[in-house]
């Protein structure tokens, strides 16, 4: 395999990499903004006018799927809450 041959086979990983990077970070900003909503729901206030952090300060380094799924059963949680 010659130079040319891996150094495109790196970049064609990287960009591999990239585009899953985008997608699961579309996921936590999705994910976090549903529990935003969902908890100003619940403590009475009305969406998008509060202190609390909202979807897109979450930790960018963090896209681990462990925090993904910590952030899904909190979704979960929220919305089992908010059917009481």
């Amino acid at each position: 395999m010659s130079l040319n041959d891996r150094v495109s086979a790196a970049t064609n990983l990287l960009e591999e990499l990239r585009a899953m990077k985008a997608e699961r970070s579309k996921q936590f900003t999705a994910i976090r903004s549903e529990i935003d909503k969902i908890s100003t729901e619940i403590s009475g206030r009305s969406y998008g006018y509060d202190n609390s952090p909202r979807a897109s300060e979450f930790d960018e380094h963090d896209l681990t799927i462990r925090r993904l799924n910590e952030y899904r059963a909190r979704l979960s949680s929220l919305q089992k809450e908010k059917v009481l």
